[in-house]
């Protein structure tokens, strides 16, 4: 049997229809699920992070080097 949703479980809960065990199980079942899920989250993140930080340094590398070139360019128009 699969995590019950947390609004089943209360609902379940309230009717005393589960014991303290098997609301604690379910409850452990479903912060397992969504520790899962944010770890999952985090690493996209993460991932996307990096990919963002890698265009950032190479743009910034192209401006330094037009900004370079248009001093230079400049510098020989004297």
């Amino acid at each position: 049997m699969g995590a019950v949703l947390p609004d089943e479980l209360a609902r379940l809960w309230s009717q005393e229809q589960i014991t303290t065990d098997m609301a604690i199980g379910q409850i452990t079942q479903n912060l397992v699920r969504l520790q899962s899920a944010i770890d999952s989250q985090r690493q996209m993140l993460q991932t996307a992070l990096e990919v963002q930080r890698q265009m950032l340094v190479a743009l910034q590398g192209n401006l330094e080097k037009i900004t370079k070139d248009q001093t230079m360019s400049r510098i020989s128009r004297r």
